[in-house]
């Protein structure tokens, strides 16, 4: 016990309170009780202090884990910084030049390096090492918070998927692995001519690095893409390593031609159907829990008991209504009956089970599975709305008798204005009515003309219209 040394131990022991107590001053003194009083933390005022927002994460992941994180952080960053480098991500371009350029320096001048610059070379490593712990000791000071730590994290995955990219998108089987190991036994003895007569083990190298290093820059994507064309390339590769590397690019490229098309098929398929049927999916998602089982109770950070495929959360089946199409004509309606299970991927019940990070999917409830999920399905289709429809008839015979009605109206009143001038004409003769029947030919002009006027401003002119104005002037 001698060797644990607690605050309140201290506080309680002689010695402690005499190596608390300022020079000179007795033991038992009130400066020695006020030095073993408790002792409090004091703020900076909020105004000196940097703000501090309270992330979602926080609050949700358990604090082991924001301790790992904030721990690793610098060393996330220091590998996110290699892997930019490596896959030419980064901001500063040169850097990965810098890299290529040291890398074949190092290869081509090792042994000058090591005979005269050996000694500097091991000061150098232990000086690299003490440049990136305090690189290290300043990130872990400035306390990065939990949404920069994920997002770090993420973006190393990225890269890393991106630099291991040529490898895992060949998806190679264990066959695969067989013929390639059996083609490249088989070139042995080739291999071993050209690194006695033509190429070095140092060039080998020295290529073999460069490859690596610049796989991922612009111009090496250039240059594969364009000798890639030549049917030549594609025969060396397929002899040297005895994969054909056209027919999976070929299944690869095939995925985005079938999700080109499918606007295509499906405005032929509209062409030919009345409706546009869609899948609505839904997910139930279930945790295990020691004592009670399977239940719908998931952890406050997860995903929730009904998502989407984005893992967003939606109603259940039960609760699930189709959108409202209001105002485009168009109305959703149920092509099945209800939901049903998608068992093509699962059990009988159609669940695939997951460890606990819904990870490692399964078709068996094994002993580490303490997670799982199952796909609801249901189609609807897209119909045009039957009220509207039915309405359609009546507003357009409405529209017509109102458009007949005003063309018989006014050819009407041009036959009645026209007889009223014969009339006029005959009543005042020959000799004497000529000034009367010009006034009440300019009279029937101004109103032509008025009624022209207001009907071009309306924008409603009508060919019985037209008709009957020809028959005035005529007149």
């Amino acid at each position: 016990m001698a060797a644990l040394e607690t605050p309140w131990l201290m506080s309680m022991s002689p010695a402690a309170a005499q190596a608390a107590a300022p020079a000179g001053a007795p033991f038992g003194s009130p400066t020695t009780a006020l030095s073993s009083s408790p002792t409090y933390a004091t703020f900076v005022a909020p105004g000196s202090s940097h703000i501090q927002q309270t992330s979602p994460l926080l609050t949700q992941t358990p604090p082991t884990v924001t301790r790992a994180l904030s721990l690793s952080y610098p060393y996330i960053v220091a590998a996110d910084r290699a892997a930019a480098l490596l896959t030419w991500t980064s901001s500063d371009i040169w850097a990965s030049f810098l890299v290529v350029a040291a890398w074949s320096g190092i290869v081509l001048h090792w042994e000058t390096l090591v005979r005269y610059f050996g000694h500097l070379l091991a000061v150098g490593g232990v000086a690299a090492y003490v440049y990136f712990h305090s690189a290290v000791d300043k990130e872990q000071r400035e306390h990065p918070t939990l949404d920069a730590i994920v997002h770090s994290l993420t973006t190393l995955t990225t890269r890393l998927d991106l630099f291991f990219s040529p490898v895992t998108t060949l998806s190679l089987t264990t066959r695969d692995l067989t013929r390639l190991l059996f083609t490249t036994l088989f070139l042995s003895p080739l291999y071993v001519i050209l690194t006695f007569y033509v190429l070095t083990p140092r060039i080998i190298l020295l290529l073999a690095g460069v490859f690596v290093l610049t796989y991922h820059s612009l111009p090496a994507r250039v240059t594969r893409t364009i000798l890639w064309r030549s049917r030549s390339a594609r025969l060396v590769t397929f002899y040297l390593t005895g994969l054909d590397f056209s027919r999976r690019r070929r299944s690869r490229s095939m995925a985005p031609a079938v999700i080109s098309q499918r606007p295509y098929n499906a405005r032929v398929q509209n062409e030919h159907s009345d409706a546009v049927r869609f899948t609505y999916v839904v997910y139930e998602n279930q945790r295990k829990w020691l004592g009670i089982g399977w239940t719908a109770n998931l952890l406050a950070y997860e995903r929730t008991a009904w998502t989407d495929e984005f893992l967003n959360d939606c109603p259940s089946p039960d609760e699930f209504t189709l959108p409202d199409a209001e105002g485009t004509g168009m109305r959703w309606k149920w092509v099945d009956n209800q939901w049903r299970v998608d068992e093509t991927n699962g059990d009988e019940e159609g669940w695939l089970y997951y460890d606990n990070t819904w990870k490692k999917p399964s078709k068996e409830d094994a002993f580490g599975k303490y997670t799982r999920r199952r796909r609801w399905v249901r189609n609807a289709e897209l119909v045009e709305d039957e009220e509207l429809e039915d309405y359609k008839p009546e507003i357009e015979r409405k529209v017509e008798e109102n458009s007949a009605a005003s063309i018989d109206l006014q050819v009407a009143n041009d036959k009645a204005v026209s007889a009223n001038v014969s009339q006029s004409a005959a009543a005042s003769g020959p000799n004497g009515g000529g000034s009367s029947a010009h006034d009440t030919w300019q009279e029937l002009k101004k109103r032509t003309m008025l009624r022209h006027a207001k009907k071009d401003s309306a924008g409603d002119t009508s060919v019985s219209s037209e008709a009957a104005n020809e028959k005035d002037n005529s007149t």
